[in-house]
């Protein structure tokens, strides 16, 4: 792995394209487990965490290491998963995260209102429209 020692560095050495950024989600417990739905602010993370491309002043070759070595340990632990519908994921509470396992089949007041509507059972979403 490289070491960065600067920013402008590592900014003329990767020039990417934007990709457009992945869903948040956030969590609610309830009888059944934890419940995971989109939601703007997050508080919710599949379980893994990035690996840097590079080593930098604030992610050196020892947090890299154990980065991997987190990694490893979680990718055992999610092909230990014997339930289809649930994901090793971290949720956040009070700044710490807790590794648990959850359930995305839940739609959330976030979600597209088509996909609400459906999940409601609700038929005549185009007939609402000046209701707003």
């Amino acid at each position: 792995m490289k070491k960065v020692n600067d920013m402008a560095a590592l900014d003329k050495e990767k020039r990417r394209k934007p990709k457009p950024k992945p869903p948040k989600y956030t969590w609610i417990l309830s009888p059944q487990g934890m419940l995971c739905y989109s939601d703007p602010l997050g508080g919710q993370t599949i379980g893994r965490l990035w690996e840097a491309e590079y080593q930098t002043a604030w992610h050196d070759s020892t947090l890299a290491r154990a980065t991997k070595e987190i990694n490893s340990i979680l990718r055992k632990i999610d092909e230990s998963n014997e339930n289809p519908k649930r994901r090793l994921s971290f949720v956040e509470f009070r700044n710490r995260l807790l590794l648990v396992w959850a359930e995305y089949d839940v739609v959330g007041p976030e979600d597209d209102d088509d996909e609400i509507a459906r999940a409601l059972g609700l038929s005549a979403l185009e007939e609402m429209e000046g209701d707003e």
